[in-house]
């Protein structure tokens, strides 16, 4: 019988995606705290229809690859409680109507929540709660690709402050552990972590050349500057003791200091 190879997420592949799964559900929470949009029968069965389409292409496969790898994916809290209520749906604890009352009624602080605000960003694809998604067809794509969704997750991190620190290469795992998925995670996430290492050491190395720069042009000012002031001070001193006269040159005056 033939078996195919099973799918490599790796443990950082995993926690970007569901990072970008928890901004996407914080930013349609938001867009329906906002909306003034009547929430009739059709918008509340339309807007299910697209928080369980979220789930099936953002979360629930991740889950389903990361558990057949033996791999134990840790959710941000309010993912977490996303997939709560929607788990209940799925297994007929929830109706379509519970289950978006408890969407919109979700204690988490989303607005007052700084790494909420963080997570969001001002373009999202497939986003389809900035429109009137009550009164179109349903047209979400019914398949989307492991390497779409990373691409999605790094055009998300690219938007966010200091985004690029959480966008090393994409590198696959598959073969450097052997069958284990947990050594093969653990030291896919050993080099994802030494090359935030070198990417942050050449940041330093530059900002020290940066430094050494300005340190040197710093340097190189102090004997003009120190002129200008000498200048000043002698100028000062002409007016203080009223010798200067408008047709004479007093450049190369010197004076004695004091005491």
């Amino acid at each position: 019988m033939h078996s195919s190879e099973p799918t490599v997420v790796s443990i950082w592949d995993a926690a970007n995606i569901f990072e970008y799964a928890t901004a996407r559900f914080i930013a349609i929470r938001m867009a329906l705290e906002k909306s003034q949009v009547p929430k009739t029968l059709v918008f509340r069965r339309k807007f299910v229809q697209h928080i369980i389409w979220e789930a099936e292409k953002f979360v629930f496969l991740f889950i389903n690859i990361c558990a057949t790898s033996n791999t134990s994916p840790a959710l941000p809290e309010y993912l977490n409680d996303v997939v709560k209520m929607l788990t209940e749906w799925q297994v007929g604890l929830l109706d379509d109507k519970d289950l978006f009352h408890t969407f919109s009624t979700n204690r988490s602080d989303i607005a007052g929540n700084l790494m909420s605000r963080y997570r969001v960003v001002s373009t999202f694809a497939y986003s389809w709660w900035k429109d009137r998604f009550d009164l179109i067809p349903f047209e979400m794509p019914h398949r989307i690709t492991l390497e779409e969704v990373q691409e999605l997750y790094q055009a998300h991190a690219s938007q966010m402050p200091s985004g690029y620190m959480l966008l090393p290469d994409v590198r696959r795992s598959a073969g450097m552990g052997g069958p284990d998925p947990l050594i093969v995670n653990l030291r896919g996430l050993r080099e994802d972590l030494e090359m935030l290492g070198d990417h942050l050491q050449l940041w330093l190395s530059r900002k020290t050349d940066e430094g050494r720069v300005t340190l040197e042009a710093k340097a190189r000012l102090e004997g003009p500057v120190d002129n200008f002031n000498d200048a000043m001070a002698v100028s000062q001193q002409l007016l203080d003791a009223g010798w200067m006269d408008e047709d004479e040159d007093y450049s190369n005056i010197i004076l004695e200091p004091e005491g």
